[in-house]
């Protein structure tokens, strides 16, 4: 294994970069909110459904976005994951997730 870590490392870090350029997306309360990160778990877009803007509904919006960043992280996670496993395979290596 030693001998191939060079090559580990080059697929961990176009890895790295491909799953930067991948996106999840996400919509809360019936579509009153969506949000869309990337694979590094950075916010790249927001954006709420002009229906459900009123001051009124503060404290639900505020909910619903909490709500629907959590999942998209989640969802980003189990990405990572999978990802993960494919380049790794069978190798045996603890858990590295937290590297991404």
């Amino acid at each position: 294994m030693i001998n191939n870590m060079g090559a580990i490392l080059t697929e961990v870090q176009r890895l790295q970069q491909e799953l930067k350029n991948k996106t999840i997306e996400v919509s809360e309360g019936e579509g009153a909110f969506r949000v869309i990160i990337n694979g590094h778990q950075e916010v790249l877009d927001a954006r709420f459904s002009p229906s459900v803007l009123s001051p009124e509904k503060a404290d639900e919006l505020r909910a619903i976005v909490v709500r629907a960043v959590n999942r998209a992280i989640d969802e980003s996670k189990q990405m990572i994951k999978s990802e993960l496993g494919k380049l790794t395979g069978s190798l045996n290596l603890p858990d590295i997730s937290g590297l991404f």
